[in-house]
């Protein structure tokens, strides 16, 4: 009886962390985005509290508002999971780097995390049932062979190099679902006076 054809989930672990830095990353940088000022953000070291990579990358746009991009992927798993928040900060700010050696997790604590959208996942219309078996995921497929495995890691590249590069339609997806929480350097609320 032949084997069954098995990838190990250290390579797993590889292969989708490889498309985040070679694919993902690149496109959002294209679009504006860069690596995250905060000194609590990870960028691409192996963390072993989440057994996996992280990276967050950040984009300050002219509306004073802060895009925070995670790109995450987990050992044992096969899926890239990629989050978008988007905070409005209540002090003008003219670059990132003003954030630069803060803390930042505030940004990641209740309420902030109601509002994080799951691309691919919290963003789409209509019953999950259809997504779920229709629509393009960031996961690696079935396989049952080592050319299986290649054509589903350059399947799930092709669609993560794609979303990246048109980010834009995903914070657009965003705004209709959420508003963004007004927040001072260090992501608390800030509380406007009427």
């Amino acid at each position: 009886m032949k084997d069954k054809f098995k990838i190990a989930d250290k390579d797993l672990l590889i292969a989708r962390n490889t498309i985040l830095k070679e694919s993902g990353i690149p496109e959002l940088e294209k679009n504006g985005y860069v690596k995250s000022p905060f000194k609590t953000s990870w960028f691409g070291q192996y963390d072993p509290n989440i057994c996996g990579y992280s990276c967050e990358l950040c984009k300050l746009t002219n509306e004073n508002h802060l895009h925070i991009i995670t790109l995450t992927v987990f050992r044992g798993e096969k899926r890239i999971k990629i989050d978008l928040n988007i905070f409005e900060l209540h002090e003008k700010i003219n670059s990132i780097s003003e954030l630069k050696d803060r803390d930042g997790i505030n940004f990641k604590m209740p309420p902030h995390n109601s509002t994080i959208m799951q691309l691919r996942s919290d963003d789409y219309k209509g019953p999950p049932l259809f997504y779920m078996l229709f629509l393009p995921e960031y996961k690696i497929g079935t396989y049952k062979t080592q050319s299986d495995f290649e054509k589903q890691v350059n399947k799930l590249r092709d669609l993560v190099k794609k979303d990246m590069a048109n980010i834009d339609s995903f914070v657009k997806r965003w705004h209709q679902l959420h508003k963004p929480n007004i927040t001072d350097k260090e992501g608390n609320i800030v509380k406007k006076i009427k």
